[in-house]
């Protein structure tokens, strides 16, 4: 081992023991998974200058999410964000780009940082900041029941900073979450002032069909994948909401995306989303006495 890589790896174990030991003097044990959460929050805080990161909270836990507030003088609504398997609240680009652009055109976005299955974490703030850190095994019925919680206050945040015209916007399989959390908890008295975008949704077994054809709200189903497989489960998806007679189903097959999206300043893809929410779900007003928080 040469003197650099000896420097290298006392300062990491530094970094770690001074780390133990802060959190032994608080009655906090840091875990790995902790310390990689808590990493994620110093990312943002310092990358997004601090006022795009909130942190927001319920009976189950905290937890992180980013927002950026709507910037014209005609409000459309509420963007809530739900980020695929595997990536964050501001990843891959096309997530980042739109959470970004779509406060130009009137709405607020709010991009919620969703949880894996425990294995899988990165880590969980405890509600109690005194209690310990390390979070106790869940079941998986618990970890779906906190996903959809998070939904919930997400939707809740929006509500409270008065947006009631909410549109929620699924990457992956945020799409099926989103899908799901709408069919399962979405009741037809609130279902104008809804809306839903899917982009490249995993289709759970018979999940998301199903969920759709519950949904008489705006729907825009964007896939790009070029697969046999992708164009069998659009049209399960398309054939279901047919079955349902619902109307209000738009589904693109756009061209497929690469890691590299060029130069251009606002994605073709960001621009369909922006182009239907305008003539789909902008400017829905509720009245904010009857509805009911969700």
């Amino acid at each position: 081992m040469n003197n650099l890589q000896q420097f290298f790896c006392g300062s990491v174990l530094f970094l770690l023991l001074n780390a133990m030991q802060l959190g032994m003097a608080q009655g906090i044990i840091p875990t790995p998974k902790l310390l990689k959460a808590q990493d994620l929050a110093t990312y943002y805080e310092r990358a997004l200058k601090g006022e795009q990161v909130v942190l927001l909270e319920n009976e189950l836990e905290k937890f992180y999410a980013l927002t950026l507030e709507q910037e014209t003088a005609d409000p459309k609504g509420g963007l809530l964000i739900l980020h695929d398997k595997g990536q964050t609240a501001d990843w891959p680009f096309l997530l980042q780009q739109t959470r970004q652009f779509m406060p130009s055109v009137g709405w607020t976005t709010l991009s919620l940082d969703l949880p894996t299955p425990q294995g899988e974490a990165l880590g969980r703030l405890a509600v109690n900041e005194n209690a310990n850190a390390e979070a106790p095994p869940e079941t998986d019925e618990q970890w779906q029941a906190r996903v959809l919680e998070r939904i919930a206050t997400g939707i809740r945040q929006l509500n409270n900073e008065g947006l009631l015209n909410i549109a929620i916007l699924g990457y992956g399989d945020g799409g099926y979450w989103a899908s799901r959390y709408l069919a399962e908890r979405l009741s037809e008295e609130e279902e104008t002032g809804y809306a839903l975008i899917l982009v490249d949704v995993v289709t759970h077994p018979d999940d998301v069909p199903s969920n759709l054809s519950q949904l008489d709200i705006p729907v825009l189903d964007l896939y790009m994948a070029n697969s046999e497989f992708a164009h069998r489960q659009a049209q399960q998806r398309l054939a279901a909401v047919n079955r349902a007679k619902l109307t209000n189903f738009t589904q693109i097959h756009d061209a497929l995306r690469q890691q590299s999206y060029g130069a251009a300043p606002i994605d073709r893809s960001t621009r369909r989303i922006w182009g239907w929410l305008r003539n789909n779900a902008s400017g829905g007003e509720v009245n904010a006495v009857e509805k009911p928080t969700p």
